[in-house]
């Protein structure tokens, strides 16, 4: 598996240019900034002021020898289970000279799990180099860096920002036929926004219904929902014949406190929002039911459901075969559909078919409240970003063709 991000270039807050999956123009590398560092020798300067960013303690080992401690929000869950191990870290290094630096990882409450990323700009992004990498035990590494001279930053994986994830939503809402409507706050007061495409906003057509980014560290899995969004507005025949027959609703970002305050898991008030559907104790999950209200009246139907996330490989967790949905069938067959067309060596991905637990996430809550297939898409820490458009746009195909073809049955 390649370690290079040649295709992915993520909008942070502080390089405010178009988000986009294809190539962009190389943009300048970061400024040196004035803010007051968390660690600083003669020789470097480590902060953690951007949006992303978690360093829990830093502490100077010598001019060249930082230690950064990582520790979660909370410790455990509300029922006081250990919190899930989405060890996220996020740092700038800003070099006063050009020399050697090293800087140690140490974890709390969980173990080094997302493979480190640098970017000079914040926008361009790689895997840092498998050398650079020392592991020292279960809950440390040393991170090398050789002759630095240029501002970077560190982070477990790409920095993609609320607002990076509401430029590309507004971007979106540009579109013919597509609106944005702010469907409530975070615990902090932060919107969360939703896109709804209508072609024909008169006539009453089922909706297909996609989430993300209730787990603040869960990029890859926010990558996705971006191309399998643009696939569904391309403008294609398959496009056009789809939205003929069925609205979409998108609410591309539901934690975006727990995005910006660096997260592992919960939002503000330490819960894990996937938890919380059912009870709907935060202010996020019930933003996210009240706009479901309409499927609940039946004002609306709503025909499908999917919910992006993250995980240690690529799956989605489906209805086991003997749960009736409707369509019938519809998870074995959308990825069937899919594994005939993406090769393994580009994609693998398993199919993880569960009976309803009775827990508190999206995929039971919407399956036991609506009947219909729900989903969860999970896209690896480590898949290589083009692997993870290409599939997210035939994940797309795959499953306008399966609704059309049973709306075209019944």
């Amino acid at each position: 598996m390649t370690r290079r991000l040649v295709s992915i270039k993520i909008v942070s807050v502080l390089m405010l240019a178009s988000c986009s999956t294809t190539q962009m123009a190389t943009v300048k590398r970061l400024d040196r900034v004035s803010s007051k560092p968390v660690c600083a020798t003669e020789l470097a300067e480590i902060r953690d002021d951007h949006e992303t960013a978690r360093v829990s303690a830093c502490k100077v080992i010598s001019d060249d020898y930082f230690q950064i401690t990582i520790r979660p929000e909370k410790a455990t869950d509300p029922k006081g289970d250990p919190i899930n191990n989405s060890a996220w870290y996020g740092f700038r290094i800003d070099p006063l000279q050009k020399d050697t630096l090293k800087v140690r990882l140490k974890y709390e409450n969980g173990k080094h799990r997302y493979h480190p990323k640098i970017s000079y700009d914040g926008t361009n992004w790689e895997f840092l180099s498998e050398s650079q990498i020392a592991k020292i035990n279960e809950n440390e590494v040393q991170l090398n860096f050789p002759k630095v001279k240029a501002p970077f930053f560190i982070s477990g994986q790409e920095i993609f920002t609320p607002t990076a994830h509401n430029k590309w939503t507004v971007s979106k809402a540009k579109s013919p036929d597509v609106s944005m409507s702010k469907i409530g706050e975070s615990r902090e007061g932060r919107p969360i926004y939703m896109l709804e495409v209508q072609t024909e906003p008169d006539k009453k057509k089922p909706y297909v219904v996609w989430i993300g980014r209730q787990h603040p560290p869960e990029v890859t899995g926010a990558l996705a929902l971006i191309p399998f969004t643009e696939t569904v507005l391309d403008n294609s025949e398959l496009s056009k014949e789809f939205l003929k027959n069925f609205n979409a609703l998108i609410i591309p970002m539901i934690n975006p406190d727990g995005v910006i305050n660096g997260n592992w898991r919960f939002n503000m008030d330490g819960t894990d929002l996937n938890r919380d559907w059912g009870p709907f104790s935060q202010p996020e999950t019930q933003a996210v039911r009240d706009a479901f209200k309409r499927f609940e009246t039946g004002k609306d139907d709503i025909a499908f459901f999917l919910d992006f996330h993250s995980t240690w490989r690529n799956l989605l967790y489906t209805q086991a075969d003997d749960e009736p949905t409707s369509p019938p069938m519809f998870a074995r067959d959308w990825l069937k559909a899919v594994d005939d067309r993406l090769d393994d060596d580009v994609y693998p991905f398993t199919r993880e078919a569960r009976h309803n637990s009775g827990k508190p996430i999206s995929k039971n809550y919407m399956y036991d409240t609506y009947g219909i297939s729900a989903i969860t898409y999970e896209v690896g820490d480590a898949t290589p970003r083009s692997a993870i458009d290409l599939s997210a746009s035939v994940f797309a195909q795959e499953m306008m063709k399966l609704l059309l073809k049973h709306e075209a049955d019944k």
